[in-house]
């Protein structure tokens, strides 16, 4: 019965968590969607107390008598099901834990960690320009993990070995992080010269945020430009606005279509997909013959990496999302258990082969709430080389709630 009872425990997180997950991956208004993630919260909150409660009144004994009758008649049904997904959910954390996982495209990854202070004679970031959140003990939210991936990309021109590709992604300007931090970020950016910037969406959630632009992504620094798509929290501000002023800052948008840009004498096709919060995605088949055709390289840029089908359809070369946020609160020797796809957290973060696609997530940097725990706001520093195979089949599933 404890055995019962504790597999039942663990599947009803994992049931709610998932539910959790996919509500936020599909394209609801944000108002909704917060209502039934509240709504879920309780739910799962509630359950459990419930069936404690009623444990505790009528006794362990009784309980399977008294539940068969009602109004506890689908309880069996409830926590046979919970039992099951348990099940599920301890196979699927104990496979991880011993399996190496799904190869990772990357011929190596480096990293620095570090909290953000200003240089020596400029503006940096205050204590006051953080909220209280932000700044608890044990909360990451304030640092910067300055990544450098080196990702293999099999019909890589030779021309383009060492690509450099600046990923950013959930800038999330709300004002609970102040600006101050964005400035210092795109300091530290450019003093990494990426070639290309790419910027997968969910950049503000306060409309008043929008002024902030010239004096942090205005001032991004790449030798073949920068580029952007939106993201679902996107559309809590006049995206067309938003739009305007990134470009006038200089950045391209690339949301629902695709250009051709020339880097180092090669052609490349770089595209966006916003879908499902803004659409439809770029088609590709009136741009140039794909790689596997003998064509330019295609790099794509979305928000979520549930569009992943839609880049292996295109044939993109390599595909570039966030929304995750890396999980965001990772637990000790659990890991991360919410991410915003309907695939859940079986692409949380890092690099992935998916033939005839690369795809990268980033961990982002900020969060509609700047909370952080065992998860660094992240910059990743892409350096594309030719190697790899196009021989190895579809990603290994590690998908959890």
């Amino acid at each position: 019965m404890i055995l019962l009872l504790v597999l039942a425990t663990i599947g009803h997180g994992f049931i709610w968590v998932a539910l959790v997950n996919r509500s936020h991956a599909v394209g609801m208004p944000q108002g909704l969607c917060h209502v039934l993630t509240a709504l879920m919260f309780l739910l799962a909150a509630g359950i459990p107390v419930a069936v404690v409660w009623t444990l505790w009144t009528v006794g362990i004994d009784r309980t399977l008598v008294h539940i068969t009758t009602s109004p506890f008649r689908s309880l069996p049904i409830y926590l046979g099901a919970c039992s099951a997904a348990g099940v599920w959910a301890v196979a699927q954390w104990t496979w991880r834990t011993i399996w190496p996982g799904i190869r990772r495209p990357e011929r190596y990854c480096r990293s620095r960690r570090s909290r953000l202070v200003p240089a020596p004679g400029t503006p940096g970031l205050r204590a006051a320009d953080a909220s209280l959140l932000a700044r608890l003990p044990g909360n990451d939210a304030l640092w910067l993990e300055e990544v450098d991936r080196g990702l293999e990309l099999p019909r890589l021109p030779e021309a383009l070995e060492g690509l450099s590709i600046l990923h950013l992604s959930d800038l999330h300007w709300s004002g609970l992080v102040g600006k101050s931090y964005f400035v210092e970020l795109v300091r530290r950016c450019n003093l990494r010269q990426p070639d290309l910037v790419a910027i997968s969406g969910d950049i503000i959630d306060n409309e008043a945020c929008l002024d902030w632009i010239p004096d942090t992504l205005a001032k991004l620094q790449a030798r073949w430009g920068a580029y952007f798509v939106l993201g679902n929290h996107d559309r809590r501000v006049n995206s067309a606005r938003l739009r305007r002023r990134l470009e006038e800052a200089g950045l391209v948008d690339l949301g629902g279509r695709w250009v051709e840009v020339e880097v180092r004498g090669q052609r490349i096709v770089l595209a966006g997909n916003e879908v499902p919060w803004f659409g439809p995605a770029a088609e590709l088949g009136s741009a140039p013959p794909s790689s596997l055709h003998g064509g330019p390289l295609r790099i794509a840029l979305a928000h979520c990496p549930d569009q992943l089908a839609w880049a292996r359809r295109e044939e993109v070369d390599l595909f570039l999302v966030g929304h995750t946020h890396g999980g965001q609160v990772c637990f000790p020797g659990i890991g991360p258990i919410f991410a915003p796809c309907l695939h859940g957290v079986c692409y949380i973060r890092g690099s992935f082969l998916a033939p005839p696609t690369v795809m990268h997530v980033t961990q982002g940097i900020s969060a509609e709430l700047p909370f952080r725990f065992r998860c660094l706001p992240e910059a990743a520093m892409l350096m594309l080389h030719r190697g790899g195979s196009l021989s190895l089949g579809d990603p290994q599933s590690h998908t959890q709630g």
